[in-house]
């Protein structure tokens, strides 16, 4: 854990990008691939009304090589882990499926997910998509639920309501609340560096009136 954020994040040797809502005209896309490897196929996981089409369209446009979306909830085991782990760079988006999205996220898309860290790869979850990388998440009906674990003592939001939602939930006050505005994303690296790219803000605050935010 780096000692000058209040959270953590998983160990690998690949990037972890959390981004707001997204932006197809805005920069955290086109980062993202400067810094995968570009030899590699893009794995896209999309819980989107058009399965991923804008998506994957908007990231050609953007040079993107080659790539494919990995059906987590058709698709059996063996192909999905073979899939993921195979990909230089994963993207991860739900629209307004979150809740699908996290019961499709098994125990062989989480071993994928770290198995392709490990190796390098980068993955970026965007907008709805990036609370489930946290160690919980708040669910449909109010209750805490577990999240990937990838973010450790956050609880992460791509909007300021969603961020005032999970204070009136309950959640623990020394839990610091990650809000990710619209074009704005907060980029983990392996040797522990801490980025936020794109225009907006990115705010980390701890739900204790003494403790004022820290906007990055």
């Amino acid at each position: 854990m780096s000692t000058a954020t209040p959270f953590s994040w998983l160990d690998s040797n690949g990037w972890l990008v959390l981004s707001g809502l997204p932006d197809a005209l805005g920069e955290i896309r086109a980062r993202a691939l400067s810094r995968c490897d570009g030899a590699s196929d893009i794995a896209y996981i999309s819980l989107a009304a058009d399965l991923g089409d804008a998506l994957m369209d908007d990231m050609a446009e953007l040079g993107a090589p080659s790539g494919y979306v990995v059906d987590v909830e058709e698709c059996d085991n063996n192909e999905i882990y073979e899939r993921l782990n195979a990909a230089g760079m994963i993207v991860i988006e739900a629209d307004h499926n979150v809740e699908a999205l996290g019961r499709l996220i098994s125990q062989t898309v989480i071993s994928a997910l770290q198995s392709a860290l490990e190796r390098g790869a980068l993955i970026l979850f965007e907008g709805a998509a990036a609370s489930i990388a946290g160690e919980r998440r708040l669910n449909a009906h109010g209750e805490w639920t577990a999240g990937l674990n990838f973010i450790q003592n956050a609880l992460i939001s791509p909007s300021a309501e969603g961020a005032m939602l999970r204070a009136e939930h309950g959640a623990p006050p020394d839990v610091p609340v990650m809000v990710l505005e619209r074009g704005a994303a907060l980029a983990l690296g392996p040797a522990r560096q801490i980025e936020t790219w794109g225009d907006g803000e990115v705010t980390i605050s701890l739900r204790d009136p003494a403790c004022p935010p820290v906007k990055t």
